[in-house]
């Protein structure tokens, strides 16, 4: 992933927002999103720490640091930048255990609470003024056998501007240069150099061949688009008090220090720096590239695939054919309360007090019991194998919390909860009525009453009553008024009970699919929407960093 280079950033712009501060806001958003998702943010956050420290402290000064290996000559570099003795140089090494700050003395007063940030004690003042406005660091040496050289040189580099690596004909290519360092902080600083110290022990040819290797090395360490790190070929004998003049390849030097450049502008475009960088590693770690479109883990495609899957799986736990027939048994006891005459009433009322009612025609029981019906595992297991692949080749740093979410223990209580959730979002499930079936309760009581009124006619003319009448019934021939008014008024009240119970038979699968059809829905959305959870709050995280990451370049970079 390459490192934009830095736009500009000289100060606020005319409606007083400063992009500077922006690129710092995006950066917060970016480590917060990375923590969500696993990821390590505390040097990106103590980067923004020392950012906006640095954006508090008054004056316009910048802070350049002299970093180099035991012997390069850092320390008489600078004393030959000075014409006398600034920095102690000596044959034993190491030399400098603590760092020596050379100051302009017009700039002292407000660098003072900048370089006690820095833990500079050793100050240094400077008259001359063809420099600017920099305040120059003489860093112990990054390769010195005592180890805390090396972490006071570490600690200081994340809080200076600017830095100028120092090395020597023998120590250019060294790996303790280049990997431990030059790697790491070229993508983090605006403004840097690269000075080969004591070139005038090589000819002309060898001078010319370690640029080269050093200008080839840089470029790969640095981003393609960045603008190329300067390589200066000096020559710095140790000053010994004296103030000759100093050499014309120090003067270059000199000249690169002195170029002009605003330092407040060095200043912002360090931190602009720091926060690209910052962006870019968070980016990174994350798997992601800002400059690219975001590409979620589970794609679109395979995400409704893998809901399908888990909804049809989560929907045969619950059993929506069993759920169709309580919803039908349920329209129908209502048809029956409603629509049949008194012995209609008195079988509802046995079947509601022995239980049969609850257990066959209650479906929003049903519903609740759906736990007793089967467990979720293959729904969980459905969603754990299109989760499989994105795990795969999701990012190391990601990995571990990606993972946590395809844990079958969180996974299944996500889908328990969906199915619970969209069960209660359905409301009560009250079977339908018609107003056909108080029509058909009248008829069923008027047969009721005819067919009582029958049997009492039936018994009174068996018991010796008086001579009835007979009608002429076809095949049967005649039949006595009685038995004949009695079978037609059970005739009328079996045909009415089974128009009734088509009816309600009709009214029930009706409704029974709609149930159906809204448990369906519920839990699919449900599903979709929350039994992914923790999956999709890492895919959140991501888009999040993802968006942060991208401002920052258009924000403080361009590609």
């Amino acid at each position: 992933m390459t490192v934009p280079t830095l736009a500009p950033l000289d100060g606020p712009p005319m409606d007083g927002t400063d992009p500077l501060d922006a690129c710092l806001q995006r950066l917060l958003d970016a480590a917060d999103a990375a923590d969500q998702m696993g990821i390590d943010t505390a040097r990106v956050r103590e980067a923004y720490a020392d950012a906006a420290r640095r954006l508090g402290f008054p004056g316009d000064a910048y802070v350049l640091a002299f970093v180099g290996g035991t012997g390069v000559g850092k320390s008489s570099l600078l004393n030959a930048l000075a014409g006398s003795t600034v920095s102690p140089a000596s044959v034993r090494r190491p030399t400098t255990s603590d760092p020596v700050a050379w100051v302009p003395a017009v700039e002292r007063a407000g660098l003072d609470p900048l370089l006690a940030w820095l833990g500079v004690r050793d100050i240094r003042e400077h008259a001359a003024d063809a420099l600017g406005p920099v305040a120059i660091l003489d860093l112990p040496d990054m390769d010195s056998v005592a180890a805390e050289h090396r972490s006071r040189v570490e600690a200081i580099l994340p809080r200076v501007d600017a830095v100028a690596w120092v090395v020597d004909p023998e120590k250019y290519h060294d790996a303790a240069l280049h990997d431990a360092f030059l790697r790491a902080w070229l993508p983090r600083l605006a403004r840097q150099v690269v000075v080969v110290n004591k070139a005038d022990r090589l000819t002309s040819k060898d001078a010319e061949r370690v640029r080269r290797d050093l200008e080839r090395d840089l470029g790969a360490a640095r981003a393609s688009a960045a603008p190329p790190v300067p390589v200066l070929l000096t020559s710095a004998a140790p000053a010994a008090g004296t103030a000759a003049p100093a050499a014309p390849d120090v003067q270059r030097l000199r000249a690169w220090l002195s170029d002009g450049v605003a330092a407040k502008r060095i200043v912002r475009d360090r931190i602009a720096a720091t926060v690209l960088d910052g962006g870019a590693t968070l980016a990174r770690d994350a798997g992601i590239d800002p400059s690219r479109p975001n590409t979620p883990f589970l794609a679109p495609a395979a995400r409704t695939a893998a809901i399908d899957a888990a909804t049809a799986a989560v929907l045969r736990t619950v059993d929506l054919g069993g759920l169709e027939r309580q919803a039908e048994a349920a329209t129908r006891a209502r048809a029956r309360s409603k629509g049949t005459g008194p012995i209609g009433r008195l079988t509802g009322l046995i079947y509601r007090a022995s239980g049969r009612e609850t257990r066959v025609a209650d479906p929003a029981g049903y519903l609740v019991r759906w736990r007793e019906r089967g467990p979720l595992t293959p729904a969980v297991e459905v969603l754990r194998e299109a989760l499989a692949a994105p795990l795969r080749a999701a990012s190391p740093s990601v990995r571990a919390r990606l993972a946590a979410a395809l844990e079958p223990a969180p996974l299944r209580l996500g889908l328990e909860r969906a199915v619970d959730r969209s069960i209660v979002a359905l409301g009560p499930l009250e079977a339908p009525a018609s107003r056909w079936w108080r029509l058909f309760g009248f008829l069923q009581t008027v047969a009721t009453v005819a067919i009582a009124l029958s049997v009492a006619w039936v018994v009174i003319w068996i018991l010796g009553g008086p001579s009835t009448s007979t009608v002429d019934v076809p095949v049967l021939g005649e039949v006595a008024t009685p038995f004949a008014s009695l079978v037609v008024s059970l005739l009328i009240g079996y045909l009415l009970a089974r128009l009734l119970g088509a009816h309600a038979g009709w009214v029930g699968r009706r409704w029974a699919r709609t149930v159906r059809d809204r448990v369906a829905t519920a839990v699919r959305s449900e599903i979709a929407e929350r039994g992914l959870r923790p999956l999709d709050e890492t895919e959140d995280a991501r888009r999040r960093l993802w968006t942060a990451a991208s401002t920052l370049r258009a924000t403080c970079g361009t590609r």
